[in-house]
């Protein structure tokens, strides 16, 4: 994912209005766009390059660990894709609830790439 993304791309990352976040077979953030901002709190110039585990808290890491490494092996979800409520760590220690849908990213071959979320916030009267 070396490559520049499109300008109609990188213009569609932009106007969502939920929260897109792309990473790499490596769990490095690669695409971080506006909402995801909003939502997490954490600017893309500080999480582009960056492992996807600073936006998880600490007790759910081993899981997210297991799972990613599982679905890169495979390239597909264990699960069904369906939304998953979860929590997040803004960098200000505060937890925000989201409600987040999960892809594995795969290549010609069918071989993983990487995984991209879409995540926006749980209201708790969902």
């Amino acid at each position: 994912m070396t490559d520049a993304p499109s300008p109609l791309l990188a213009r569609a990352l932009e106007a969502a209005g939920d929260a897109v976040i792309v990473i790499d077979r490596d769990g490095l953030v690669r695409a971080w766009n506006p909402a995801s901002e909003r939502l997490f709190g954490h600017r893309a110039a500080d999480v582009i390059g960056q492992d996807v585990v600073v936006m998880i808290p600490e007790r759910l890491r081993p899981l997210h660990d297991r799972g990613f490494a599982a679905a890169m092996a495979v390239g597909h979800l264990a699960s069904d894709g369906a939304p998953r409520r979860t929590k997040a760590i803004r960098p200000d220690g505060s937890s925000v609830y989201v409600v987040m849908t999960f892809a594995v990213v795969t290549d010609e071959t069918g071989a993983a790439i990487g995984s991209v979320a879409v995540a926006r916030e749980w209201l708790r009267d969902e």
